[in-house]
């Protein structure tokens, strides 16, 4: 048999090699940490994302996770050419781990549709594919604009409602508002008054929603005996879910009601009349989809609003482009259609750059139908591998200065932009499994902040804002923002 001699693909070194294909690794040769208890896991939940940090930077780009309780590893991935392979695995039905098994488990137990994030296989596939239609389209969405700007003009009034003497207002709570009120009048076609007469239930059910989100992430961490017996815990997380579920339920019912009896014309019929004339979706989809839109959308848009106005605040210079840029297409309050929209450049490129350093998300989870090479090693079908997202967006190795602001990396022409790898930053996922609602979160946020720096110069005093893991990576830190009238 013929050698030569070359370079080896995974060290780097010189090494005699044949021309037979290379031994490839099995999962259990993936470098890790030793089988991991709950115990050890939960000790410091809040910070997740640093332990993951610290997975990356002592083992690799490839990491096995093993846990007690637990027949298969986790494989993590810390590498965009790796999490490209995983997605080109994907076919036109991704398999997932559940977003929440929480909600998973509490959904199947009171009988309901788990919902598009918990559901995999056929049935994921027919609901997303009647869902698709309607909201994945770029040009379904400008007949929600009119609806969007007048939730962000209220917006606007509502924050110079509430500033207290030094023209702060709390956007902790009041992004929390924004985002329900928006939500409500897309996903159910009603104002809900979130800022106005309702601030008070307002501010019950978006506290009721992160509750969940709180508890779910210690349930993910804890021994799993809430799985098989009723754990204190769990029967808070259940009487929590209970009543946000309650509360949602009356709203549904509203707007299918008011559908079936003609109070809304056809022609004037959003998302709900959308949803119903679609022939494969029973009534019970229409209100599973419903719901996962609203809660996903209050769990995500409020959070993402204030990434943005800190980074914003902390960047006057950027800020004051990107007014100019909003004054030069709407200075007489023209609706901010997508044709405008596409003339904000820095606007778009600021939401990008604060997506890169404040993700939502730790992960985007395959689970692979069948076997995956990823690098010397060969990934089991039905492995679980969760793309840890969060760690490449602050890669120095993929950005330049990756721990500063700088939206004009993703301008045109710009340092890092044009060049960065298209997996390196993936705030909705991709593929089939992309996120449902990205249409209506980059409209929503394009619109809200265009409206909030054209009206206001906006500041931020204290010692800063990062993120702490609850299910997803919220704000932790002082949330009041300085809003002065311009």
């Amino acid at each position: 048999m013929a050698t030569t001699v070359g370079t080896c693909p995974y060290n780097g070194q010189q090494a005699a090699n044949t021309s037979s294909t290379p031994t490839l690794k099995t999962v259990n040769e993936i470098p890790g940490p030793k089988r991991v208890s709950f115990l050890q896991r939960r000790h410091d939940v809040k910070n997740y994302f640093n332990y993951l940090l610290e997975l990356n930077e002592t083992y690799g780009d490839i990491v096995k996770e093993e846990f007690a309780f637990s027949s298969k590893p986790v494989v993590h991935v810390f590498s965009p050419e790796y999490a490209e392979k995983v997605f080109r695995t994907d076919g036109n039905q991704p398999h997932i781990v559940p977003l929440q098994e929480t909600t998973k488990n509490y959904r199947t137990m009171r009988g309901m549709n788990p919902g598009l994030g918990n559901l995999n296989g056929d049935e994921w596939y027919r609901l997303r594919s009647a869902t698709s239609q309607i909201l994945m389209k770029p040009q379904g969405m400008e007949k929600y604009v009119p609806f969007v700007e007048q939730v962000a003009h209220h917006l606007i009034d509502h924050i110079r409602y509430n500033q207290n003497s030094d023209n702060e207002v709390d956007m902790r709570k009041i992004a929390g508002r924004w985002s329900l009120e928006s939500a409500g009048l897309i996903v159910f076609e009603r104002r809900l008054g979130a800022l106005n007469d309702n601030v008070e239930w307002a501010d019950y059910l978006t506290g009721l929603n992160h509750e969940i989100f709180k508890l779910s992430a210690d349930l993910k961490f804890a021994l799993p005996i809430f799985r098989f017996l009723p754990t204190g815990k769990w029967r808070k997380l259940v009487e929590l879910e209970d009543k946000f579920y309650a509360e949602a339920h009356v709203l549904m019912k509203r707007a299918i009601s008011d559908i079936r009896n003609n109070k809304i014309k056809i022609s004037q019929q959003m998302l709900v009349g959308e949803l119903a004339s679609q022939r494969t979706l029973t009534e019970e989809d229409v209100k599973i989809i419903m719901l996962s839109l609203f809660s996903d959308g209050l769990s995500t848009t409020a959070p993402m609003l204030i990434y943005n106005l800190y980074n914003l605040a902390k960047h006057p210079d950027i800020q004051d482009e990107i007014r100019k840029e909003v004054n030069s297409v709407s200075k007489n309050g023209e609706e901010l259609v997508s044709a405008k929209r596409n003339k904000l450049p820095m606007l778009k490129a600021s939401i990008k750059e604060t997506f890169r350093l404040y993700p939502i998300g730790t992960e985007i989870s395959r689970i692979p139908q069948k076997s995956v090479t990823l690098g010397e090693y060969v990934i089991d079908p039905f492995t679980p591998i969760d793309i840890n997202t969060n760690i490449l967006t602050r890669s120095a190795k993929l950005f330049t200065n990756p721990n500063e602001y700088q939206p004009s990396r993703w301008l045109r022409g710009g340092e890092k932009g044009d060049s960065a790898h298209p997996y390196a930053l993936l705030p909705f996922g991709i593929g089939p499994r992309m996120c449902a609602g990205r249409r209506f979160a980059e409209q929503d946020l394009q619109i809200v902040l265009s409206r909030l720096i054209q009206n206001y110069k906006i500041s931020y005093n204290y010692d800063g804002i990062s993120q702490i893991y609850e299910t997803l990576l919220l704000p932790n830190g002082n949330c009041h923002f300085k809003f002065e009238q311009i």
